[in-house]
């Protein structure tokens, strides 16, 4: 729980009495150092209207009532709004235009409600108080005349194009995409802005890509710094950089990666000790070339991560580093932080050391060779019979910790991925389920260990650290899911449920052909994982401690990993002011959560995008898939390509019902159910790039392909 947690829960339990802003400094027995964060936490919560203060100095908790009138506004493009509450019971109220004040689109306000709901009809409420403007770029295109321009918006919900004047142009040209900025909301005519970036003209290679990647806000260009600094980076090791370093230049090790992968950031070796296996993971030394409060390291913080597009990646890190000096590239030295694992052959890691090292691969292995040789049994594919040698190994090992992980109940989801084959310029030349064999499941399980290995070292020290929690689900989104399952026949015993509960279910239902529909219902219900300096659980994993130490090249949390590994091994953690450190850490966390998330948005978005331009070539073809999703609108189809498209109850002319507790859709007009995992038959109706939409027709049959309800009672 980061301090702000901590504060609001203080403010809001039953049994506090109000304090002062000084009382509650006290109260949290803060040393001289926390004093300021306190304040300065608490400010922000009354900036946030998360809490109040009175005229009398007292941090009050707000009334139900106080934090309903709280919330953002989201436009339509009748230029009215609606305005979505803080308080999630709160149904979004209705804001005409004239009541807007003018907010835009995603500021953050107050109301007050002029007109309570009725008759089915929303709340309407009035605008008292814009109290932050949303900060968000606006993107759009530009359409130029002579003297002034406008910017034609994208996110249609902004109804009115934002006038340009000449002298904040920026020397758009006609038709380029934009990001423009608001500098004046008038109360009559179209809002004002300036444009402060141009993507490229609409119909530039990638530009579509590129405009996803503006819109949630990743930075894709390095800074002028960053750039200057690149140019002192040497392509090669010098003499002193293996200074003090463990020699592990002969210890035979491989790099194993996808075969368009040109980041290499891990690699491994492997040596048979008695009837224990010594497993060596090899992690680029990233931490040795990107130091802290740099160009280079202030431009990776804010990036927070790669993002990888396709056919476009925004690397964390200037490909100098990422492709070069920092990439384990196969006969070529290069600097390491190795771990090496002694592990049983129950799968138990019971001795570890932690090495600053030179390494040199032996080969730069892919995984579709590696999944040949190991799951075909293709002797063909390799001629070195060491390296035959080593992969056998290394397939013996990974059974072991894959088969101890399923003994302590880790959750092992069993999705289907999507293979994306994009052309340079943005072609998408095919799209199919994506293939995993043993090849990326070892890598996977040897990360796993690695990870685990690292935080278990920085938990028993009580050292302050960055580890990767995912907590429990929550009570109400399991009870949630009992009873999906309870509708498909499956059960789930007992309140207090463990991750061996779950790992049960997807065991019970694997080979079914509820098996995908249950995985998807079962994610839903898991909270998401994060970074945080907390050392809590990792629910997924069945794990007490985990972190990322992996991956430093494409994830900043394994660069703060690293950094503080490195401390260990040189015996300087004791420099460390303890409490700056947490708060630093804290801060991180937070911020890198966000980049994380920020990046899965914009990848999907992107894998819509894709979707979409394969999928206009079938326009009028017809496709079996199975039942997604069920909602109140339609029903979400899955292709056996993972294509997902909607089939929406009001451009058919059968009625349907939506029967919520059992997720089905009710036919009345065929007297048909439809449930999650059905087979059905549908056309590809429309696909609407813009909004990355693909528009489904679903089409009878003589024989029905949907589970009937007798089935489901």
């Amino acid at each position: 729980m980061n301090l702000k947690d901590l504060i609001v829960d203080i403010v809001y339990d039953k049994d506090y009495s109000p304090l002062t802003t000084n009382e509650m400094v006290k109260f949290l027995k803060a040393d001289k150092y926390m004093k300021d964060v306190i304040i300065d936490a608490i400010k922000s919560l009354e900036k946030e209207n998360k809490i109040r203060i009175s005229h009398k100095g007292k941090i009050l908790a707000l009334s139900e009532d106080e934090k309903s009138l709280f919330g953002r506004i989201e436009l339509a493009q009748g230029s009215y709004g609606f305005f979505i509450s803080d308080n999630e019971k709160m149904k979004d109220v209705f804001i005409s235009k004239e009541n807007l004040k003018q907010a835009f689109q995603g500021d953050r306000v107050k109301i007050e409600i002029i007109k309570e709901a009725e008759n089915g009809r929303n709340a309407e409420g009035r605008v008292v108080d814009i109290i932050e403007h949303n900060k968000a770029k606006i993107i759009g295109t530009y359409e130029q005349s002579k003297n002034f321009g406008f910017v034609i918006c994208d996110n249609k919900s902004i109804g009115n194009d934002i006038y340009i004047a000449k002298k904040y142009s920026k020397n758009a040209k006609n038709k380029d995409k934009v990001i423009v900025e608001i500098i004046n909301i008038p109360k009559k005519g179209n809002p004002e802005g300036r444009i402060v970036e141009i993507i490229g003209h609409k119909n530039d290679k990638n530009v579509d890509i590129y405009t996803i990647i503006a819109k949630h806000d990743i930075p894709y260009q390095f800074s002028k710094e960053t750039k200057k600094e690149v140019l002192y980076i040497n392509e090669t090791l010098q003499e002193s950089d293996y200074i003090d370093r463990v020699d592990f230049r002969d210890l035979f090790t491989v790099t194993i990666d996808g075969r368009d992968s040109k980041d290499f950031d891990d690699a491994i070796s492997i040596e048979k000790n008695g009837e224990d296996y010594d497993l060596y993971v090899h992690i680029a030394d990233v931490a040795n070339y990107v130091k802290r409060s740099t160009a280079i390291d202030n431009d990776a913080y804010d990036r927070g991560n790669s993002t990888y597009l396709y056919n476009i990646v925004v690397p964390m890190l200037p490909k100098e580093l990422s492709n070069g000096i920092c990439s384990l590239n196969p006969n070529s030295d290069r600097l390491t932080l190795s771990l090496k694992m002694t592990i049983n052959n129950k799968g138990k890691v019971i001795a570890n050391e932690f090495y600053q090292a030179v390494i040199n691969s032996n080969y730069r292995l892919v995984y579709d060779d590696v999944n040949d040789f190991l799951d075909d049994k293709n002797e063909s594919i390799y001629t070195d019979e060491i390296l035959k040698e080593k992969l056998l190994l290394f397939d013996e090992l990974y059974k072991i910790l894959r088969a101890k992980r399923d003994e302590r109940g880790a959750i092992d989801f069993n999705f289907t991925e999507s293979q994306i084959d994009v052309s340079d310029d943005g072609k998408v030349l095919n799209i199919e389920v994506l293939e995993r064999g043993s090849g990326n499941k070892m890598i996977e399980e040897f990360m796993l260990a690695a990870n685990e290995t690292v935080a278990t070292l920085f938990a028993y020290m009580d050292f302050p650290f960055i580890y990767r929690i995912h907590e429990k689900p929550k009570a109400e989104k399991i009870e949630k899911f009992k009873k999906f399952l309870n509708t498909m026949g499956y059960n789930i015993r007992g309140n207090d449920l463990y991750p061996k509960d779950f790992q049960k279910i997807l065991k019970e239902v694997e080979g079914e052909d509820k098996e995908k529909i249950v995985n998807l219902l079962m994610l839903r219900t898991m909270q998401k994982a994060r970074y945080s300096k907390d050392c809590k659980e990792h629910f997924g994993l069945s794990t007490k401690f985990y972190t990322h130490f992996t991956s430093p090249i494409r994830r900043y949390p394994d660069l703060i990993v690293h950094r503080l590994l490195k401390a260990y091994i040189e015996n300087k953690l004791g420099k460390f002011n303890r409490v700056s450190l947490e708060n630093s850490l804290e801060k991180s966390s937070e911020h890198l959560s966000i980049t994380e998330r920020r990046s899965e948005d914009c990848e999907r978005e992107v894998e819509d995008l894709m979707k979409c331009k394969y999928m206009r070539r079938y326009i009028g073809c017809e496709f079996y898939g199975e039942i997604s999703s069920v909602t109140d609108f339609g029903i979400y189809i899955e292709l056996e390509n993972t294509v997902e498209g909607l089939f929406m109850y009001k451009f058919s002319k059968n009625h349907y019902e939506f029967i919520e507790e059992k997720l089905q859709a009710y036919d009345t007009t065929n007297k048909k159910y439809y449930s999650l995992g059905d087979r059905v038959k549908i056309r590809v109706k429309k696909v609407e790039i813009m909004k990355k939409n693909i528009d489904f027709e679903l089409l009878e049959e003589d024989e029905t392909v949907s589970q009937q309800q007798e089935s489901l009672s």
